[in-house]
């Protein structure tokens, strides 16, 4: 009887282990399509005929495609700040920190339809208030925190005030997906985005800050 149930066990955790590699490989698909064709253009068969399977089983687990939207929407955020995270532990400094989170989202961008956020904000409200908590909750504290490190370094100005920067560094990234502000057959994203963030830290850093961002860029000052 002990081993019978063992097996039951053992098919049971088999099943869904392999329910969740179906759920993830749906996720990480439509996720793929998402970017680059924006959400709205992109169908439920869409998303199966990329898989090669039935539309059927994706419906197993999710009951439409707003459904689906939102868990691509927590599983990218969630890697997202997985990744800002090793990569503020590593950083040498707020500076470093800065620059290499945004060569980080200068390699996500170059695959982003610049419709993405427009589509989610306007037809997705559910996934859309999951952006917002995420950027009001993790985005923000860490932007604040690598604020109050820099000015205790001497990199950043120490008569900066941490909340209204961080909030208008907070707003610069939604702005840039602005397809009215940056119409996207005449702005790339990434572009906008790293206009924003270099505009941003040599506004922000000391004369000592100053030297830090030219020696991570390899610009030879002048005497």
């Amino acid at each position: 009887m002990e081993t019978l149930n063992k097996i039951k066990v053992s098919i049971v955790l088999s099943v869904i282990t392999s329910n969740m590699e179906v759920k993830e490989r749906i996720v990480k698909a439509a996720e793929e399509l998402f970017f680059r064709l924006g959400v709205k253009s992109v169908t439920m068969d869409d998303v199966a005929k990329h898989l090669a399977i039935s539309k059927k089983t994706i419906y197993q687990f999710f009951k439409d495609k707003d459904e689906l939207v939102t868990s691509v929407t927590i599983n990218h955020l969630e890697n997202s700040q997985k990744s800002i995270s090793e990569i503020a532990d590593k950083a040498a400094d707020p500076i470093d920190e800065v620059l290499k989170i945004s060569e980080h989202i200068k390699i996500i961008l170059q695959n982003v339809n610049p419709s993405l956020l427009f589509d989610i904000n306007k037809f997705h409200p559910k996934a859309w208030q999951i952006f917002l908590d995420h950027k009001e909750s993790c985005i923000h504290k860490s932007l604040e925190e690598n604020l109050k490190k820099g000015i205790e370094k001497g990199l950043y100005r120490a008569d900066i005030d941490v909340e209204i920067l961080s909030i208008l560094r907070l707003e610069e990234i939604q702005l840039a997906f602005n397809p009215f502000l940056f119409p996207p057959q005449k702005f790339q994203v990434q572009k906008v985005q790293l206009q924003f963030i270099e505009h941003f830290l040599y506004g922000i850093c000391t004369l000592k800050g100053h030297k830090v961002i030219n020696k991570y860029k390899q610009i030879q000052e002048e005497d």
